[in-house]
């Protein structure tokens, strides 16, 4: 048996054959080619109309509080270290609830509300407006309380 380096013709390549070669001319572009330009003769269709439902804005009939936890608990509860986040969920749960029971106190309190501690708000929208006060107010825990199930 030879070994590898026994024959240098292993890394000979055989001839490749010959390509055929087309003499025929080019063929014109046709004639409706438009010179490579990417825009339509055609005209785009409407856009559909938009159903009556859709066109308004839904109707907000679910109220509920967006409360600075941080401001009522006296910056017991916050969340300096994670914008999502609260540093003691049992005191937030605690004082949720002392909330939920006086609901209309602090949903109508009117020097919460000038403040900025409280935001009455929409089911709609609660989400997108909670995102921007903890951006707004970092380090200081917002966060939703709906009102009760039986109001």
């Amino acid at each position: 048996m030879a070994s590898w380096d026994d024959s240098d013709d292993d890394w000979e390549a055989a001839p490749l054959p010959a390509l055929a070669v087309d003499d025929a001319p080019a063929a014109a572009p046709a004639a409706n080619d438009d010179e490579g330009d990417w825009t339509s003769t055609v005209a785009a269709p409407a856009p559909a109309p938009v159903p009556a439902a859709v066109a308004s804005p839904p109707k907000d009939d679910k109220p509920l509080i967006l409360v600075n936890f941080t401001k009522l608990s006296s910056g017991a509860i916050h969340n300096r270290f994670d914008p999502n986040a609260c540093n003691d969920p049992v005191a937030k749960s605690a004082l949720s609830k002392k909330i939920l029971v006086e609901y209309d106190r602090y949903a109508n309190d009117a020097a919460l509300i000038a403040s900025g501690d409280v935001r009455p708000c929409g089911a709609s929208c609660w989400q997108a407006a909670l995102a921007a006060l903890r951006v707004e107010r970092p380090g200081q825990y917002f966060a939703p309380v709906f009102p009760p199930a039986t109001r």
